[in-house]
């Protein structure tokens, strides 16, 4: 058995690298394990958006997305290194006078908090994006969020725990744990066992295969998101462009599209997202859905017909029942902590990381993250 670690942290996304960064900068021994290539999974895989408007407007989530935006603005700096963070406005499409009214309210939530937000009309929104079809609109959510590239966002994290004193290993999947009553003790890969006080569990859609090894099991489940990138183009989008609807078109459905185009600085474009409610845990692309993307932006942006597709991927996303993330301890054990299904990660891992780096220590939180808390699944 390997010497002990204070923590190992399993799964080499952003939540497992952030937090394994907070705590080794706080003198914790940290080792974190991810099966693959770090930031390879869901994190490595998503379009890049530090989204600002889309998630639930209570207290919580928007002081999280809030200041996580603003911890941005200095983190390159801290992490010492460029992951091409920028700020880009951002276009949500208004299909439905019921949704425009709802967005209306939101809008003067969000500003209040300090998210400016604001319904546009028509007019606006053709000036702002001269070459999108807007036949079929009504409106458009306005607001500025952020982008960045999410593998050197993971690299970044890595490079700055590694410097910190964390030992961060890639291929090293987790094949089992050691136990003692409620304690786990160790936790095995495939060639090593590595002893541990306190184990830290942000797998993202596979954080159940890990708990699982534990006797502990959360009601998550699973949806598989599509997407694609295009051949570099000259400037036709201007914005980040969605669909106000977006939330409500994934999860009312079996299987569907909720549009998302990301200009990329060397001129690409990212385009997602087809979903489909699955369990089966893959990154496989379908036909289906490249299809149903292609469809839904030609019908918004007519050019893109003639543009050739470079690359796709596709990368599963858990959801809790409640639509809320769980952060916290496992009430079936004594040491294990978990982290999944947060809907605007990248804006609110720089702050999140820091409470969670706190919780594990034992040490308070600014905020209670109890609404969060894996016991409110607990039989």
């Amino acid at each position: 058995m390997t010497s002990g670690y204070d923590v190992i942290v399993i799964g080499g996304g952003f939540h497992g690298l952030a937090t394994a960064y907070q705590l080794a900068r706080s003198g914790v021994r940290t080792l974190l394990l991810e099966a693959g290539d770090i930031g390879s999974g869901t994190s490595g895989a998503c379009g890049g958006r530090a989204q600002v408007c889309e998630g639930h407007l209570d207290e919580l989530n928007i002081a999280l997305v809030r200041d996580g935006l603003k911890l941005h603005e200095s983190l390159q700096e801290e992490l010492d290194f460029d992951y091409e963070w920028r700020k880009v406005g951002l276009l949500l499409l208004l299909r439905e006078e019921g949704m425009r009214q709802l967005w209306l309210e939101r809008s003067a939530v969000l500003s209040r908090a300090g998210i400016p937000t604001e319904v546009i009309d028509i007019q606006s929104l053709q000036e702002a994006e001269p070459y999108l079809e807007t036949q079929g609109l009504l409106a458009a959510v306005h607001s500025v969020e952020g982008t960045l590239n999410p593998l050197r966002f993971a690299h970044a994290y890595a490079r700055a725990a590694a410097r910190c004193g964390a030992k961060i290993q890639g291929h090293s999947r987790v094949v089992g744990l050691e136990m003692q009553g409620k304690r786990v003790t160790a936790v095995k890969t495939v060639t090593e066992t590595y002893a541990a006080e306190k184990i830290a569990v942000m797998t993202g859609s596979w954080v159940n295969d890990i708990t699982r090894m534990a006797g502990a099991e959360f009601p998550i489940k699973n949806t598989h998101a599509e997407a694609f990138i295009t051949e570099p183009v000259p400037a036709r989008i201007f914005n980040n462009i969605g669909v106000a609807d977006s939330y409500e078109t994934i999860y009312g459905s079996e299987q569907a599209v909720a549009l998302g185009i990301v200009p990329e600085p060397d001129g690409s474009l990212y385009l997602a997202e087809a979903v489909a409610q699955t369990e089966e845990l893959h990154s496989r692309s379908t036909a289906w859905g490249l299809a149903a993307i292609a469809r839904a932006a030609d019908q918004f942006y007519p050019f893109l017909r003639k543009v050739r597709v470079t690359r796709s991927w596709a990368r599963p996303t858990s959801i809790a029942p409640d639509e809320e993330p769980l952060v916290g301890w496992v009430p079936q054990l004594e040491n294990m902590f978990i982290s999944t299904s947060l809907l605007e990660t990248i804006t609110a891992i720089p702050l999140l990381s820091d409470w969670m780096a706190r919780m594990i220590q034992g040490q308070p939180t600014p905020v209670s993250l109890e609404r969060y808390a894996p016991s409110r699944f607990a039989s």
